[in-house]
């Protein structure tokens, strides 16, 4: 295995720059290695001398702010998530289902039930 190392990099995006590193250099890019000051490379021993030097720019053109598509799927899932939450602050009033029909209130109680329970979960 050959590894390419850089000293004191502040930021990188792992899962970027590894998917980078795949997509151009295939199955000679065996993965990465940052342990927040020192990024490693880890290339095949069967690449090319060419392959280390692409290897070498992609880390020094890499960009940590770029995300990958699933890191942008992510950001946008949690944020949907967080728009739910602050759109339904407050907690069901089962009473607006007293009187109604037995199993819409019944269901309404389990709903109010489950909702204090995952708020629990949140809270650890």
């Amino acid at each position: 295995m050959k590894d390419i190392r850089f000293d004191n990099i502040p930021a990188v995006n792992v899962e970027a720059l590894d998917a980078s590193l795949r997509t151009a250099l295939g199955g000679e890019a065996l993965g990465i290695s940052y342990d927040g000051q020192t990024l490693t490379l880890h290339l095949s021993d069967q690449a090319a001398p060419n392959r280390v030097g692409q290897a070498r720019r992609l880390a020094q053109e890499h960009d940590p702010s770029q995300l990958t598509p699933r890191q942008q799927a992510e950001i946008q899932r949690r944020a949907k998530l967080e728009q739910s939450r602050r759109d339904i602050s407050a907690d069901l009033d089962v009473s607006v289902y007293a009187g109604k029909d037995a199993l819409l209130e019944q269901l309404a109680k389990r709903v109010a039930w489950l909702e204090q329970e995952v708020i629990a979960l949140r809270k650890g």
